[in-house]
């Protein structure tokens, strides 16, 4: 973060500041307690199972110079925190406040945010920009999934006045929250990476989704680029929001200015052409990276960087821990996709096992989160998708995904199907079903914790089970 004054701070999310604090300098800002260091300005969020108000008498020793309460929890906790204290309405959107002052008034003119956002491949995409730009640019990019009301504001705040670049990731599941975190960013390049039945609770259909997603194309600064996968049909009415930037469409619909075609899958690698010009090739499975890539290709474009520079930076990415990392394990392969799921995400990671050679091809799918009324109907369709795509064993775990199998496991023809209720049970489960030479691909939603069956398997299967 670029030092501010604590005055500027105060003037910018509409807080009063003693005098005798004004001059007190923040070097950063942070929302955990427990990683406070000394310069740091702690904002007091609450959550709907926590409030942080009540850590703030414990930050003056920590070296805390200040914190942002709301009224009721400086009543309650502030009083006895001898530090100063900025006094505000919502600290959440005062958070938000200062990072778009940030955004405007501090950050250096020449610093390019990359605002990235989409149905599935947010996290990858975002990896890919960063990993190609690294090799030209100084800069940075949000750190795990940092894309909601309090990481968004957090990455923007954490650019230093060298960085050429900030790739930020924005996320959503309801109406209008798109339309808010670009405000703050107010990017140069805007991405969408795919549009899919994703967050229907609170988008209700694709339609809905299409439109809260497109919403980013509105904030593209003057001069700037959009980047959009047009593959999803739903998306393209809204592609006239694009008003003062460049259009790249990408995908494999045939009108994309980027033209991803010849699309090729091994579990360990996936290769396309790009442009009817470029053979790329990616060392990660599952032919829908194509696209993420081809997005990472058009911003390296966009920045000057030549053509092979780029596709060579794609070759040697490696992908973030939870999105399709390949684990050679004692005898078996594990596809770590455990971070999230949604419909489209898992039957792109279908078509992707089913490129697997040797051994059994293992699904593990965890329950597909906020999708509404449609999660009955989704789930089931999934079970039947693996029956038909000529997957051996699906393993659901958790309640959406019990029922599905339960309901739709006497229609299926060859595959072997089971359940469970959790992921500690799914340790269990796994461990009696699983062979040497099988290829166990693992998804689920962040939520149903399928990360504990990654790192099981990983210890069961490791080098002794190998030897022996």
């Amino acid at each position: 973060m670029i030092s501010m004054r604590l005055k500027e701070v105060a003037a910018a999310i509409g807080a009063t500041c003693d005098a005798t604090s004004e001059s007190v300098v923040v070097r950063r800002v942070s929302t955990d307690s427990r990683d406070i260091q000394p310069s740091d300005l702690f904002f007091a969020v609450r959550g709907p199972n926590h409030d942080a108000h009540k850590f703030v008498p414990d930050l003056g020793p920590k070296g805390a110079v200040a914190a942002v309460c709301d009224r009721d929890g400086l009543a309650a906790f502030g009083r006895e925190a001898g530090i100063a204290c900025l006094i505000v309405d919502d600290t959440t959107l005062a958070l938000g406040r200062l990072a778009a002052h940030y955004r405007r008034a501090v950050m250096p003119v020449g610093t390019v945010v990359i605002a990235v956002t989409g149905s599935n491949g947010k996290t990858t995409t975002k990896c890919m920009i960063d990993h190609v730009l690294a090799g030209s640019f100084k800069g940075r990019a949000s750190p795990k999934s940092f894309n909601n009301k309090y990481g968004l504001p957090l990455t923007i705040l954490s650019t230093e006045s060298d960085d050429q670049y900030l790739v930020a990731e924005i996320g959503t599941n309801a109406p209008g929250e798109i339309d808010a975190l670009a405000t703050i960013a107010s990017p140069e390049v805007g991405v969408i990476t795919s549009i899919a039945e994703a967050h229907l609770e609170g988008l209700r259909d694709i339609h809905g989704v299409a439109d809260e997603k497109s919403a980013l194309l509105q904030h593209i600064r003057l001069g700037g680029l959009a980047v959009v996968n047009i593959d999803r049909p739903e998306i393209r009415p809204f592609l006239t929001r694009v008003q003062r930037a460049r259009l790249v469409t990408i995908g494999v619909e045939p009108s994309a200015r980027l033209n991803v075609a010849d699309r090729r899958s091994t579990i360990r690698s996936s290769t396309f052409q790009l442009d009817g010009r470029f053979h790329v090739e990616l060392p990660m499975p599952g032919a829908h990276h194509a696209t993420n890539a081809t997005a990472a290709f058009a911003v390296g474009r966009w920045f000057g960087m030549p053509c092979e520079q780029i596709i060579e930076r794609l070759h040697t990415f490696v992908p973030p821990e939870g999105r399709t990392r390949v684990i050679e394990s004692g005898g078996i392969t594990i596809v770590d996709d455990a971070y999230n799921a949604n419909p489209g995400s898992v039957g792109a990671a279908i078509e992707a096992l089913l490129s697997a050679g040797a051994g059994r091809r293992v699904f593990v799918l965890g329950d597909m989160l906020e999708l509404g009324a449609h999660t009955a109907g989704l789930h089931e369709r999934i079970v039947t998708a693996a029956d038909k795509a000529g997957v051996d064993v699906l393993v659901g775990v958790g309640a959406a995904m019990t029922e599905a199998v339960a309901r739709a496991a006497s229609d299926c023809r060859r595959l072997e199907t089971h359940s469970c209720e959790n992921a500690d049970a799914a340790c269990e489960l796994v461990d009696s079903i699983i062979r040497p030479r099988d290829v166990v691909w693992i998804k689920g939603s962040r939520a149903v914790g399928l990360d504990r069956l990654v790192r099981h398997l990983e210890s069961r299967w490791g080098p002794k089970a190998a030897v022996a």
